[in-house]
């Protein structure tokens, strides 16, 4: 297991530097969790603090699929935002 560090409130990636780190979680900014999982890209971690750990997007998979996964998703979401926003102007006109 790696350390890294996570803001506070949201629980995203701060930094693993721990001078930096220590610093942030001195000021309030940040949680240090000693449980972050090795060799494992920032992007995919958030703190849990309801469990006081830290959980992985897409845990299991390598990073290349990881990847693939996130921009599926991302993919998925524009689809739904557009689908949506046409919805909406498509019932604006109507009312007009």
């Amino acid at each position: 297991m790696a350390t890294y560090y996570f803001k506070v409130g949201t629980g995203e990636p701060f930094c693993e530097n721990s001078v930096t780190g220590d610093d942030a979680v001195a000021k309030g900014e940040a949680v240090k969790a000693d449980n972050a999982p090795d060799n494992t890209e920032s992007w995919r971690m958030k703190y849990n603090f309801s469990t006081n750990s830290v959980d992985v997007l897409f845990d299991g998979d390598d990073e290349a699929t990881a990847q693939t996964k996130k921009l599926a998703a991302i993919n998925a979401e524009a689809v739904t935002d557009k689908e949506a926003d046409a919805a909406r102007s498509a019932a604006n006109k109507a009312d007009a």
